[in-house]
This record gives C-alpha cells, sequence and structure tokens, in this order.
C-alpha cells in the first residue's frame, strides 16, 4: 500500500494482508498516509528467501528462453517500467520478466508473463501470469495474487487470460496451472470487501486502529506484531491466556469479559451456559487465567498440579531408566526440498552416571542421512541393554521428522516402526500440559525455563538465526555470508533442557 501523489496505490500484499488480518490493512493504511512508521527488523533469513525466490525465477527464466526466441525483462528501477512493458505486449514478445501492471489505484509486478495464442488488443496473442515460488504447494494468497494480475492483464490487453500458473522447485520447471475463471469471482468479492474497508474513516493513531488486534496465523510473520503485542500486554487482552481459542474470546465477549483478570474473577462454577463450546473447556481456561494472574502479582514463577489421571500427564511419565535419552532436533522447513534437519542434538548419561551431550551437525543431504542413521542406531543400541529405556522430547516435531527421513532416504525403515510402535517416545510438552498449569502465556519449553532453574546465555533468536544460515549457506541456498555461523560446538540445544525435565523421579522437574 502506497500513495502516489494523493492516490492510493495497492497490491495483492494488500489484497492477502487484508484477509489475513484487517487489523494490519489499517495499520498499513496509517503507515502508507504517514501516520505510522513500519516497524524494521533486520531478519537474514528473509534476505536469504528474497535470493532464493530470485535464484528460483532466473532459472525458470533461463529455462523457457531455450524454447521461446524473444524475451525481455523490464528494469524495476526504471520510471518507465509499465510503459516498458506495455510495449513489450504491444510488440509481442514471447517471455517478459518483471512486467509492471496497473490500472487504476491497482499495480503489481508479476514475475513473468507468457506470450499465448489468443485475440487481443495487440493482435493474434496475449499473455498469462507465471509466478515462481519456493512453497511445495500452492497457497491461496499465490492464487489471489496471480488473481489480481489477470485482472491487470484483462484491462491492457482487452482479453481475460484463461489460465493462472505457479512453478514451484523440484518438478522440471512444469507450472501447475489454474483456470481463471475458476477463481475471479472469489477474487472480486475480496477486492470488493477491501475497498468498501479502504473508504472507511482513516484512524487518528495505532492505538484508535479498528478493528481491535486478534491474535491469527499471520501474527507469527507479521513486522507489526511487535506493536500488537505491547497493545495485548497494555489491555491486559484475553488473549494472553495460555490455549484459549478465538470461540472462547468471542464467547467471553459476550459475557463483557475481555481482559485476562476478567477472566480470573469469573465466579466458579460459571453463571451462565456459553452459547458455543463446552462448560469444562471454559473453566479449564478460566483457571489458566487464574494461574497467570497470581504469577504476574506475585512475580513468581507459579505453578499447580492438575488432578492425577491414569495415563495422562504426569502419570504418563514411564518408570526413569539409566540409558533414556533426551533428544532435540534443529531444522529449517525453508531449506530445499522439503526442509532440512542440520542439527540433531541428544543428551545421556554415560557408564559412569555423568550427562554427555552427542551433536550430529548435518549440513548436506548425506550428513543429514547418516545423523538419522546414527541417531537410530544409538537408540536401538541403548535399548538392546535395557528395553525399557525411553526417548523424550518436547512437541511432536522429533518423531515427524524422523519419519520424514525414513521416507525421504529409505533407510532404518524397520528400526523406526520398532521403535514407535513401542511407544519408546514421550512427548514431554503433552505430558507437562495435562499434568499442571502454570502461569506462562505459552507452554512453548522457552516460557518453561523457569520452572528448572535455565540461565540463557546466548539470545536464542540470534542462534536460532545463526543456525538457519549455516544450514542454508552449507546446502547451497544461500551463497554469501561467513563460512563459520553457527555457535561454538559446545552449545546445547533443548535435549539438555530435556534432561532436566524427565529424568530422576517423576515430576522433579516441577519440585
Amino acid at each position: 500500500m502506497d500513495l502516489r501523489g494523493n492516490k492510493p496505490l495497492f497490491f495483492a500484499t494488500d489484497l492477502t494482508n487484508f484477509l489475513a488480518c484487517r487489523h494490519l490493512t489499517a495499520l498499513e493504511r496509517l503507515a502508507a498516509h504517514g501516520l505510522a512508521r513500519r516497524p524494521v527488523a533486520a531478519d537474514p533469513m528473509l534476505e536469504i528467501l528474497q535470493e532464493r525466490g530470485l535464484d528460483h525465477e532466473r532459472a525458470y527464466v533461463q529455462h523457457v528462453a531455450r524454447s521461446a526466441s524473444r524475451v525481455v525483462e523490464i528494469d524495476r528501477h526504471c520510471s518507465t517500467a509499465f510503459d516498458d512493458t506495455v510495449g513489450a505486449m504491444r510488440d509481442g514478445w514471447d517471455v517478459i520478466v518483471q512486467a509492471r501492471l496497473e490500472h487504476g489505484v491497482w499495480a503489481g509486478w508479476a514475475d513473468v508473463l507468457v506470450r499465448v495464442d489468443g485475440q487481443s488488443r495487440f493482435g493474434p496473442w496475449r499473455y498469462e501470469p507465471v509466478e515462481t515460488k519456493l512453497a511445495k504447494e500452492t497457497r491461496g494468497a499465490t492464487l489471489i495474487q496471480l488473481c489480481l494480475y489477470a485482472d491487470l492483464l484483462a484491462e491492457l490487453q482487452g482479453a481475460e487470460p484463461e489460465v493462472l500458473r505457479v512453478v514451484v522447485p523440484g518438478r522440471d520447471f512444469e507450472p501447475e496451472c489454474y483456470r481463471f475463471a475458476e477463481f475471479s469471482a472469489y477474487f472480486r468479492l475480496v477486492r470488493h470487501n477491501f475497498e468498501a474497508e479502504i473508504e472507511k474513516p482513516l484512524a487518528a493513531s495505532i492505538e484508535a486502529a479498528e478493528p481491535y488486534p486478534e491474535p491469527v496465523a499471520h501474527c507469527e510473520v507479521c513486522r507489526w506484531y511487535p506493536v500488537c503485542e505491547k497493545r495485548w500486554i497494555k489491555d491486559d487482552h484475553v488473549s494472553r491466556v495460555a490455549g484459549i481459542q478465538k470461540s472462547q474470546r468471542k464467547e467471553l465477549a459476550t459475557w463483557g469479559v475481555t481482559t485476562l483478570a476478567g477472566l480470573a474473577q469469573v465466579p466458579l462454577p460459571l453463571p451462565r451456559k456459553p452459547d458455543r463450546g463446552s462448560i469444562e473447556a471454559l473453566v479449564r481456561v478460566r483457571e489458566q487465567a487464574r494461574v497467570q494472574l497470581e504469577a504476574r502479582v506475585t512475580g513468581r514463577p507459579t505453578y499447580e498440579l492438575l488432578e492425577v489421571e491414569e495415563g495422562h500427564g504426569l502419570a504418563a511419565l514411564p518408570e526413569p531408566s539409566p540409558l533414556d535419552i533426551f533428544l532435540d532436533l534443529e531444522g529449517d522447513r525453508q531449506a530445499e526440498n522439503g526442509g532440512f534437519d542440520y542439527l540433531f542434538g541428544y543428551a545421556f548419561r554415560d557408564g559412569g552416571g555423568r550427562i554427555c551431550y552427542e551433536k550430529l551437525w548435518a549440513l548436506t543431504p548425506d550428513e543429514e542421512k547418516q545423523a538419522f542413521e546414527r541417531l537410530i542406531d544409538a537408540i536401538l543400541e541403548r535399548r538392546g541393554h535395557d528395553p525399557a529405556m525411553h526417548v523424550y522430547h518436547y512437541a511432536p516435531y522429533e518423531p515427524t521428522a524422523m519419519k520424514r527421513l525414513m521416507g525421504r532416504y529409505a533407510t532404518r525403515a524397520d528400526e523406526l516402526d520398532q521403535l514407535l510402535r513401542a511407544e519408546v517416545f514421550v512427548d514431554l510438552y503433552r505430558v507437562v500440559r495435562k499434568g499442571l498449569r502454570a502461569g506462562v502465556d505459552s507452554y512453548s519449553i522457552k516460557k518453561l525455563e523457569p520452572f528448572y532453574g535455565l540461565a540463557r546465555e546466548v539470545d536464542l533468536r540470534k542462534a536460532s538465526r545463526q543456525l538457519s544460515l549455516a544450514s542454508l549457506v552449507s546446502t547451497g541456498s544461500y551463497r554469501h555470508g561467513p563460512k563459520r555461523l553457527w555457535p561454538s560446538t559446545r552449545t546445547r540445544t533443548t535435549a539438555s533442557r530435556l534432561s532436566s525435565c524427565a529424568s530422576g523421579s517423576r515430576g522433579c522437574a516441577w519440585r
């Protein structure tokens, strides 16, 4: 979103942002009118992804250039980019790269336009848009983007494109094809709703921006998230309650409950039955709010054990074994070929009872395969000495990753199947969520560190960026930067923290 003089200019990102979060649209309007400053945060991962995206686009252009006789690239930095694009369309170039499209208040840069047979105001040809994307699966945002480009093309050439094309890695540049007619009605509805939102009066400040920011999936990648988070904290918004759902927030709003403190003070038994959801679920979030409020008031880590339920919570922990392993994998889902697990870390006790830490770095596919095999072999070797040993992890990522690695490299299939059937893997996240109620706004292991006395020496966000950079550099996904970006091999990951959560007697970490 931008202004050209006093005239607004909108892009495909504005539509997808609108679908993700209407409050984001309000904030972007303020920024476009100079009433707010867009937050700027250095993000090396974003730079890497942008470079990989450009590499993917260049590779596709080179591919089509082998079969197309005339290819032209528009200079994005030139003030005549739009006129140059229209001129290239009029001249009938086979492929137009980085095409500038504009009509009315809408504009965009199409990765590629390809010439196809058909009548247009330029002659017996017309153009259809192609987007090169790194994601393995085409997302709705990509189709909205292509629909905008198709609509702009229809205005420029006097004929609607029939096909929208998406080129993803790993398919020999064979595009996925979608019929514009199947998505055009929805696209027009989204654009209409967006333009109606834009017609509303402009807020005077960020604090007055409406609608109120609701936590959504887009928060994870939104540049404005710190701004919204500060507002939630200032307002003591009920979304700060760990595990609360959007439907529950809506229900509570009808009760006049919009703050964490207000929820914590709702009397029990509940004064009314919720219109949606169960009473038990609402009681759980009420009790969670109560513990969080207590922790905030006292300034101390606060928790309480839940009622013992056979097979759940702390009662789900098996008897400890001196041969137990505490595992954590570090991976990058943005790396090529569906992601890459570059660090296999696990803690265990040696024959003398001392805690040891093993780190298996995997910076190439061969090393990733070898690390996976060594990990499975290490588990089986210890299990051979004590069939009662277990592998502890936090959240379901580790078993999921190992299934993926087994399938990718066609190795250790029977061995992994044996471990899964024997329920060797123990998810401590499920144990915690069913075993206790803690005064935290999230049950991620990072938020639980105060309960087991971990004092972090390195900012985890910086370490994560360095580790991700290292994996991308080593796999060739990123060609620049220092040769050594990852921390010292003495770095301890979640594996060492997991050992304090589950070793010894049951629930010892929470005493």
